[in-house]
């Protein structure tokens, strides 16, 4: 299942599956015992906390909370908007599939091209 994390897409196989082999690793706790509302602010501390010492996701951490976020709301998206104050409010969305495999292939694309000019 393909997921908008942000501004990156990860391909969580099967969610359910995913998330009960790794929650222990992720941290959450019990993820069927948190409600959507737990989850979301779970989500959204990890990301912020990634921003805050300017690193990017590995994309197990980000496979690990697309999956939270698919088990406990159902949705295939999660974007992190800060407002003018600063402070991140997020957005849940359920996009239809070829929408998010547009994105994907447009992602792809534009890293390919960042790596060949890194590249030299």
């Amino acid at each position: 299942m393909l997921f908008l994390l942000n501004d990156r897409i990860v391909d969580v196989a099967l969610p359910e599956m995913h998330l009960e082999r790794r929650w222990k690793r992720l941290g959450c706790g019990a993820p069927y015992a948190l409600r959507a509302e737990e989850a979301v602010g779970f989500v959204q501390a990890r990301i912020e906390q990634a921003r805050a010492l300017r690193r990017r996701m590995s994309e197990e951490e980000a496979c690990d909370l697309a999956s939270l976020i698919i088990a406990r709301t159902g949705a295939n998206s999660f974007i992190l908007r800060y407002g003018p104050d600063g402070r991140g409010l997020p957005e849940l969305h359920l996009y239809p599939a070829p929408v998010l495999e547009a994105f994907a292939i447009g992602a792809g694309a534009c890293e390919a091209d960042f790596r060949r000019a890194m590249a030299g």
